[in-house]
């Protein structure tokens, strides 16, 4: 039950209660699916957490198959509540975790000061993530940063593996379907 394993958290939200909120949830691969962070899932928390907090429910944003680390602007839900942002017809964003937001940082500073100029924070539901106090604020940009740093270690990683499979001539694309073979390059 969300109520349960989430009640530590209430105290910290007080602040946001009878709130205008637009919920956003991402979900980019099969993978997450199967780690419990479905499409659905991440709606009912997010609906029972705005329920708990009294927030009024603006709009759900649900963007499938859109990873964090591409540009925001190819995420169509997410321009979306941007523009509606910009029409101020929310007063806060709430999702489940950073990593459904942002991995990428100068993206996040770029949308992050739209949202202020609106008067719009943002916080999540299931980690202890907030803009609405400075101490929030710092949280956050340390936990960005250390995350662009995983994905950008990862990313060099990976070319790293592919260059060394180019250069044996491998095909870089892991396992052919059924009835498919290299014939070499």
């Amino acid at each position: 039950c969300y109520i349960m394993k989430y009640s530590k958290f209430l105290n910290h939200y007080q602040s946001i209660q009878y709130k205008r909120a637009a919920l956003y949830i991402r979900c980019s691969s099969e993978e997450q699916s199967l780690n419990g962070d479905t499409i659905q899932t991440q709606k009912e928390v997010l609906a029972e957490f705005a329920a708990i907090h009294h927030l009024k429910i603006i709009d759900y944003y649900i963007d499938e198959g859109h990873t964090a680390r591409k540009k925001y602007n190819k995420r169509k839900e997410f321009m979306r509540m941007l523009q509606d942002a910009e029409s101020e017809r929310f007063d806060i964003i709430v999702f489940t975790k950073l990593d459904r937001w942002f991995r990428n940082v100068a993206d996040y500073y770029k949308i992050q000061e739209v949202l202020e100029g609106h008067g719009i924070s943002w916080l999540t539901a299931q980690e202890r993530y907030e803009t609405e106090t400075a101490n929030g604020r710092l949280n956050v940009n340390i936990r960005l940063s250390v995350a662009q740093d995983e994905a950008d270690r990862t990313s060099e990683r990976i070319k790293v593996v592919f260059q060394h499979k180019i250069s044996h001539g491998e095909l870089i694309s892991g396992s052919l379907p059924l009835g498919y073979k290299n014939v070499g390059g």
